[in-house]
């Protein structure tokens, strides 16, 4: 088992750098910012974080920043829950642990979708695409902007699980319009859509029950 690294909290446009997470919004300072960046929808090593945050700053001519300032913006936001970590095998198993147990939300907190464009980039393969690939593209495509409202309004995540379990009463009554497209979801493929809208920063993390996780 290894410790993986993840950002929660989602980012405040606009105006200065601030995140909201578990109803409060958080400014961040200094090297916080390039580094809640960097862990926003991944699970890294601690002993990635830097070479990563040194990367950016190259890549994007930045000012370079030192080791010691790294690690003590790492703590700044570890001390306020902005920046967690999770023992798993790899980072796909700490993504799926710490997903199962999370309220997310639409990284859009005005509501908006993305484009059919941007969804093809995030979950179409590459190459040519036959007719009866692309009505499974639609279908496909559908469900996650369904997924996305429903999420917008409620993201409790192991709430979902029991619902996709057989126990749709958990879920609020105003869903009843969604349920039928929900119901295509088996718990693999839920977890593995919700883990695809977090890896392209679609949905992001706003608090994890404490189990198993620290900070």
């Amino acid at each position: 088992m290894e410790e993986f690294y993840t950002a929660i909290g989602i980012k405040r446009e606009p105006g200065s750098f601030s995140v909201v997470s578990q109803g409060e919004r958080f400014s961040l300072y200094r090297a916080e910012p390039l580094l809640w960046t960097i862990l926003q929808g991944r699970f890294l090593k601690k002993d990635e974080i830097y070479p990563e945050m040194y990367a950016k700053c190259l890549n994007g001519r930045m000012e370079k920043i030192g080791e010691e300032e790294a690690a003590y913006c790492l703590r700044r936001l570890s001390n306020r829950r902005l920046v967690i970590k999770i023992s798993a095998e790899d980072s796909m198993d700490a993504q799926r642990k710490i997903l199962q147990r999370s309220v997310v939300a639409p990284t859009d907190l005005a509501g908006s979708l993305p484009a059919s464009s941007l969804f093809r980039k995030a979950f179409g393969e590459p190459g040519r695409v036959s007719a009866h690939d692309k009505t499974w593209q639609k279908r496909w495509e559908h469900r996650e902007r369904t997924l996305l409202k429903m999420l917008g309004i409620f993201g409790e995540v192991p709430k979902y699980l029991e619902a996709v379990g057989g126990s749709w009463e958990v879920m609020p009554t105003r869903f009843a319009k969604y349920r039928e497209e929900f119901e295509t979801f088996d718990t693999e493929t839920f977890l593995s859509t919700l883990g695809r809208l977090h890896r392209e920063r679609m949905i992001g993390i706003l608090a994890v029950q404490e189990k198993e996780v620290s900070g």
